[in-house]
Order: C-alpha cells, then structure tokens, then sequence
C-alpha cells in the first residue's frame, strides 16, 4: 500500500510580518503556535516563520522604511513568542554531553537570532551556554577555556570591522573547537565566513543545526 505523504503546510510569514510590525502580540503567537500545532516543530516555526519575518523586518529598518522603535518591538515580540513555543525534541538528538557556546563579539547586542537558535539546538540535544553582551573576545576566550564546547557560535549583524572576529575564530580555532558564523552580515555577504577563518556559516536555524551536527562528528 502506497504511502500517503503530507505536505507541510505554508508559512504565513506575510500575516505574522504584519503583526509584529502591528505590535500585535497576540496576533503574533497565535499564527506561531498554529503553525507550530501544524508542523509539530518547533524548529519550523524558528526556520520558516519567524526567521523570515524577522529578515523582512530588518529589511524595512535598513530601508528607513520603519523606525527603530518599531525595529526594538519587533524583536521584543519575536523573543516573547520563541520563548513561550513548547520544545519539540528531535527523534535522533546528539550524543549526550554535547555542548556549544552561543555568543555576539563586543559592540553586538543583536542577539535575537542566537536566542530562538539556541531553542532550536536545545530540541537537537544539545547543552547550549549564551553569552550575554557585550562579549568582549576575552570573555569568550575565557568561556571556551572553561566549559570546553563541541563547537562556538558567534553571530553578527553589524560589523565595521571584520579584524577582531577574524583574531577571535583564530584563537578559539587554536583551542581545537570548531566556529560557525551567522546573523545578517553573513548573510549579506555569503563567502565572508571563509576569509574570517570560520569552519561553517550558518544561513538560518535550519541550515545551523545540520552543520552544527557535522562540526561535532
């Protein structure tokens, strides 16, 4: 008997846009826990919602077509919705102990991404340490010294200079623990991840959980 595939349904990224630049709260968590009840995943909401609206919405601001207040909203909605999704452990998670260290360089406080990521990793089985910023490369240092991760996420959405983030991958990568990159300076240049010296570049929360596997062995 031939079996019946289901397809996943589509995301209403354009309705939960809307609301987060509505400042509609509610709104918002209801269209992500539909979506989560829908697909079952809570890294689907993550991957195919909230990551595209949120692009969209740094889109406008970089436009000048929102203001930062709205920007700030935004976000404060998107990490309120992420925070509230039920977790959704994965069938098949990493080995147990697996850990890794979540953090923005210095002057970075958006973070937003590396906290829906690190909900994300935690369905993978993942243990997950976030830095909160700023994170100066010596406190990151220091961290890795200390918890000894699998792998170091670093992300980044503005970056006036890439020296430092290259110094710091150097270290962390001289320690013997692979880094991915990610966050919208990444993704707006895709091959930057190479000359910064990372082993990996992590597209959306998707895309990091696989190459975060593959990192790990």
């Amino acid at each position: 008997m031939a079996v019946r595939r289901t397809r996943r349904p589509r995301p209403p990224v354009v309705a939960f846009t809307s609301s987060l630049l509505s400042g509609d709260a509610k709104s918002a968590t209801e269209i992500a826990w539909r979506y989560l009840a829908a697909t079952g995943s809570r890294l689907a909401v993550i991957s195919d919602l909230i990551h595209p609206a949120q692009y969209e919405v740094g889109e406008l601001w970089y436009q000048g077509t929102v203001g930062v207040a709205e920007e700030h909203r935004a976000t404060a909605i998107v990490i309120a919705v992420a925070g509230r999704l039920t977790p959704t452990p994965v069938a098949r998670p990493v080995r147990p102990g697996a850990c890794c260290i979540l953090s923005g360089l210095t002057r970075e406080r958006h973070i937003v991404g590396l906290q829906v990521l690190a909900l994300a990793l935690e369905d993978e089985g993942w243990t997950v340490h976030q830095l909160a910023p700023p994170t100066p490369p010596a406190e990151l240092l220091r961290a890795v010294a200390e918890w000894r991760p699998d792998v170091v996420g670093i992300s980044a959405a503005y970056l006036p200079a890439t020296r430092e983030i290259s110094e710091s991958i150097e270290a962390v990568r001289a320690m013997k623990v692979p880094v991915l990159v990610g966050g919208s300076f990444f993704n707006r240049a895709p091959d930057l991840w190479r000359t910064v010296g990372a082993d990996a570049h992590g597209s959306d929360a998707r895309v990091t959980t696989v190459l975060m596997r593959k990192l790990l062995g």
